[in-house]
């Protein structure tokens, strides 16, 4: 069986052929708000054509504005209508959130797949256009988490802020004093979020008293935890195998 699974986030939308096991194929294009359904039908076309015959539809997103063109232009191309996780189909998994409709559909499934994987304790950085940390507690409950500014979003900032000041690309800088502006700013990013990371991760594992197991994900993750430590888990995929098992739990 195929299915297609679709995570709508702020920067990328993420298209994936998942066969209930593995991930056989993957897609990446930008967030546009603007974009019509015929142009997503125009790069349905393109990616998936005859290919691929899909069971059923998963999507997942955190920007309203896009799914619903998305949606359309899937339901008239494919003649399947998705199901939309936390709308059409709700995600089993507890929360001790004030207001647990505030949660992200990628932050709850994220929490959901590592709980399912591991049923430990866990905290899960998503290095997205948030970099965020989510917690899942020794019972299997969401405790709540962490938002920070993205990586990319703070080098957008400076740049965006300081007229003399470039736009870069993130790079791992072997000494942290930058000798001109470009290394320089590149030092304060990767050593300021490896301060930041670190941070944060010994303050939630003080706050709860317990050790924890500290899975990534997010483009950027390979970057920054090796610095970090060994035993972080690298899961790229957590959000569409998190889609996955949310569907799979609330349809059946």
């Amino acid at each position: 069986m195929n299915y297609l699974i679709v995570d709508i986030g702020n920067t990328n939308i993420v298209l994936a052929v998942y066969d209930g096991k593995k991930i056989k194929k993957k897609w990446r294009i930008s967030s546009h708000l603007n974009r019509t359904k015929d142009e997503y039908i125009i790069w349905l076309k393109y990616i998936i054509n005859n290919n691929y015959k899909f069971d059923d539809i998963i999507i997942g997103s955190v920007v309203p504005d896009i799914t619903q063109e998305l949606k359309l232009a899937i339901t008239t191309f494919l003649n399947i209508k998705p199901h939309i996780i936390a709308e059409d189909i709700k995600v089993n998994f507890p929360t001790e959130l004030e207001v647990p409709t505030e949660i992200g559909t990628d932050r709850i499934v994220n929490a959901l797949c590592a709980w399912r994987l591991y049923k430990k304790p866990t905290i899960i950085i998503d290095f997205g256009t948030a970099t965020t940390f989510d917690v899942v507690g020794k019972k299997g409950v969401y405790l709540g988490g962490v938002i920070a500014p993205g990586v990319n979003l703070s080098i957008n900032a400076l740049h965006s802020a300081a007229a003399r000041l470039p736009r870069i690309a993130i790079t791992k800088e072997s000494k942290v004093i930058g000798k001109n502006t470009v290394s320089a700013m590149s030092s304060g990013i990767y050593w300021g979020y490896i301060g930041l990371i670190k941070n944060i991760l010994i303050k939630i594992e003080k706050e709860l008293n317990y050790k924890m197991l500290i899975m990534a994900t997010g483009g950027l993750s390979d970057l920054f935890v090796n610095e970090i430590s060994k035993k972080i888990i690298i899961n790229k995929d957590l959000t569409l195998k998190g889609l996955f098992i949310a569907y799979a739990e609330g349809k059946g």
